[in-house]
């Protein structure tokens, strides 16, 4: 199978790509604002709590996890973020993926993305539904090493 080489830059998650996404545990979420700076929050769920919405969409739910606020916050005024999807079991192998984010309340994601038939069973964490869920369009990505997804 061939690699996908750390110069590749791609505007839509491949196959591999989306794969890769589902098999995570965590992934970090850098946004930026021009009077607060820069922020890099670490996200943890089970594999595959980062859904893959469409070739350019994904997602994830968030549960008013203070750590999370401020990146939250950084969102509403500023959309562009680049999330860092690392494999330390594999040889750190890192995907990267840039673009732009948007917040949608649990019920709002539901009715959006009627077709995924989000199980809200699937969904809680401690008994608790998602507050709301952030969306990012992705504008590119590409590995930070070469090698295999």
């Amino acid at each position: 199978m061939p690699t996908l080489s750390e110069h590749e830059v791609r505007t839509e998650l491949d196959d591999r790509m989306q794969d890769f996404i589902r098999r995570q545990e965590m992934l970090f979420v850098a946004t930026g604002e021009p009077e607060d700076g820069h922020d890099c929050t670490f996200v943890t769920g089970g594999a595959g709590f980062v859904r893959i919405l469409s070739v350019n969409r994904l997602a994830w739910p968030e549960f008013d996890d203070v750590s999370l606020s401020e990146a939250i916050s950084d969102i509403a005024r500023d959309p562009r973020v680049s999330l860092l999807f690392v494999d330390f079991a594999r040889g750190a192998i890192g995907l990267h993926v840039n673009g732009r984010a948007k917040i949608l309340d649990d019920d709002a994601m539901r009715r959006a993305y009627r077709a995924l038939n989000l199980d809200p069973a699937l969904d809680l964490v401690a008994d608790r539904r998602p507050a709301r869920w952030i969306t990012v369009y992705v504008e590119s990505a590409y590995l930070s090493a070469p090698g295999e997804l």
